[in-house]
């Protein structure tokens, strides 16, 4: 009895060890900045032999074009032999988690060979088309002399053997064989209407050109709809006259999105009519691959408010004597936590980027800048590089400021 009970305790003390272990694997989030850090692939060389020394299966989430980078930057370039699965991400970032990975077969090293090991590696396996269609090889003669080649073979004696059952293997038909193949040279007779065929394919090439052109449209338009609009459809259209000083536009090409924003924060989105020209339509950049319209290109555009811009400009510069950055993970984790629910940043912003009403919170070099849009919604940003502020800052907190 005594036994059956030490039995049963160090069985589950064994599953609630394995289950603490499991539930202890780590995960890792980097962003769009992040990736293209020069300290990359040494972090996610760093997190590839972790895996490689716990038996992990990290399964990897990000960009198909990235895809690559990070199985390269994970196995240091095919040296370490590390268990990955992607998929694919529409956003812009990298999520990577990790599991218990499948146990790797060794084989152990003999006096007389060298050590061998068995790698274990998973790989995504492709999508086989196993519907093949077999070749036409035309009319042969092979169905009409089936039964003569039949009735021609040698009866063969399974029995003892002797010398005279030798004798059926003359009767071989050696001398028939080549009048059964004669009709076999009669076929690049029937195969010469084949070669008329390209004269009538000669116009198609002047055809697909006007495809391509409307291909790369919608590879422009489906590229911005997926990275800006998180995928949702975009059926209508804005000239670029109707565009205003409020709106996000993200350009690709000549394909222009148009991202605006109504009342109680409701997203609108559009494509601009016009393809996009540098020297016709005035666009400034914002940062992040966003742009906006020129103030001086929009219908309605005061342009009494440029010297309260300059009235803001003799402000003294306010310092924060440091570099922001926007690679410590651990205190944007914080920020977000602390002041923006946990929502996700995936933006940037320059010091002389900042407006009116902006909010600042800071954790050692990270600096999270929250916009308002409406009452409803805001953006949210981490600045980067110099934090010289040339306008007036109020003091919200112990190390949050609002621009004036």
């Amino acid at each position: 009895m005594m036994n059956k009970l030490m039995t049963v305790i160090a069985t589950s003390l064994m599953m609630m060890t394995q289950l603490s272990l499991a539930a202890e694997l780590p995960s890792w989030g980097l962003t769009e900045s992040q990736y293209k850090l020069p300290n990359f692939n040494k972090r996610m060389g760093e997190i590839g032999k972790q895996a490689y020394d716990n038996n992990w299966q990290l399964r990897v989430t990000a960009p198909a074009d990235w895809h690559g980078s990070i199985r390269n930057a994970l196995t240091n370039i095919g040296e370490r032999d590390v268990q990955m699965s992607f998929k694919d991400s529409v956003y812009q970032s990298i999520s990577i988690t990790a599991a218990p990975g499948a146990k790797i077969a060794k084989i152990s090293p003999s006096s007389t060979s060298n050590t061998t090991v068995q790698k274990q590696v998973v790989i995504d396996k492709p999508q086989i088309d196993t519907a093949v269609e077999a070749p036409d090889f035309g009319e042969t003669a092979f169905a009409s002399n089936t039964e003569d080649l039949l009735d021609n073979l040698p009866e063969i004696d399974l029995g003892v053997p002797t010398s005279t059952p030798a004798t059926p293997a003359v009767q071989k038909p050696v001398a028939q064989k080549p009048v059964a193949q004669k009709p076999i040279a009669q076929k690049p007779v029937a195969q010469k209407p084949v070669a008329q065929k390209p004269v009538a394919q000669k116009p198609t090439p002047v055809a697909a050109v006007p495809t391509s052109a409307s291909a790369l449209l919608s590879e422009n338009r489906e590229f911005l709809r997926k990275r800006h609009a998180r995928a949702k459809r975009v059926e209508k259209e804005l000239s670029y006259a109707s565009i205003n000083s409020k709106d996000e536009l993200f350009i690709r090409d000549s394909v222009v999105l148009i991202k605006r924003f109504v009342n109680q924060g409701v997203v609108l989105y559009f494509w601009m009519k016009e393809s996009y020209d540098p020297a016709v339509h005035k666009l400034v950049e914002m940062g992040s691959g966003k742009f906006k319209k020129d103030a001086d290109a929009v219908s309605g555009d005061q342009p009494e408010s440029k010297p309260v811009v300059e009235v803001k400009q003799a402000i003294d510069p306010t310092n924060l004597n440091f570099v922001a950055v926007d690679t410590m993970v651990e205190d944007q984790d914080e920020l977000r936590r602390e002041y923006i629910r946990n929502k996700r940043v995936d933006y940037t912003i320059s010091a002389n980027q900042l407006k009116k009403g902006d909010m600042l919170y800071i954790q050692n070099q990270t600096v999270l800048v929250e916009r308002k849009l409406s009452q409803a919604q805001s953006a949210y940003y981490w600045l980067v590089g110099d934090t010289t502020i040339t306008q007036e800052l109020e003091t919200k907190g112990d190390n949050s400021f609002e621009i004036k």
